[in-house]
């Protein structure tokens, strides 16, 4: 009996050594979106200058595609809108291209994840100047903006005209609205 309990230690030991060699080692996953706001009280609604701080996983390329700068991204922010614009409660992310000032227009890409990784990478319909989130409406807007059950894009004012983008699950619908 004595002679087992001395044994029982290393046959563990010599187990644990076994399934440690047979497991691939850990690796940093890549393809994981690791996103947030680099300043958590600038509200998308009200600010076109809200950053993002981190890295974008699987959609690197879609990004570089437009100028957005993923160095920037990943240490002092860039500019970008967090929404959640297919309704699905994952975090989507939308980015506006190099140049993005409101003073010119700027292509955008949107992030869609689901569990933490891309799911789905697309472009806005049209190029914007100032994007802000278009929030949940139960009523149409002043202007005709429309009511919606999801959060889209809003580009306000440009040219004497708004822009709501709205996802309906496949693709982007742009509308044109009047504006003051």
């Amino acid at each position: 009996m004595m002679r087992m309990r001395r044994m029982w230690p290393w046959a563990l030991s010599l187990a644990a050594l076994s399934h440690a060699q047979a497991s691939p080692p850990v690796k940093p996953d890549g393809e994981r979106v690791a996103i947030s706001p680099a300043d958590p009280a600038c509200s998308p609604v009200e600010n076109w200058r809200c950053l993002c701080v981190g890295t974008p996983g699987t959609a690197t390329a879609q990004l570089e595609q437009i100028g957005v700068d993923l160095n920037a991204l990943k240490t002092d922010g860039w500019p970008c809108v967090q929404g959640d614009f297919d309704k699905d409660g994952q975090p989507d992310y939308a980015f506006p291209g190099k140049g993005y000032s409101c003073n010119g227009s700027v292509p955008v890409r949107v992030l869609f994840t689901k569990d933490g990784k891309v799911r789905e990478v697309l472009a806005l319909p049209r190029e914007v100047s100032c994007l802000q989130l278009y929030g949940i409406r139960s009523k149409p807007g002043p202007h005709g903006e429309p009511k919606t059950a999801r959060q889209g894009l809003v580009d306000w004012g440009e040219g004497n005209a708004t822009w709501v983008y709205l996802f309906n699950g496949k693709k982007w619908r742009a509308s044109r609205h009047l504006s003051e």
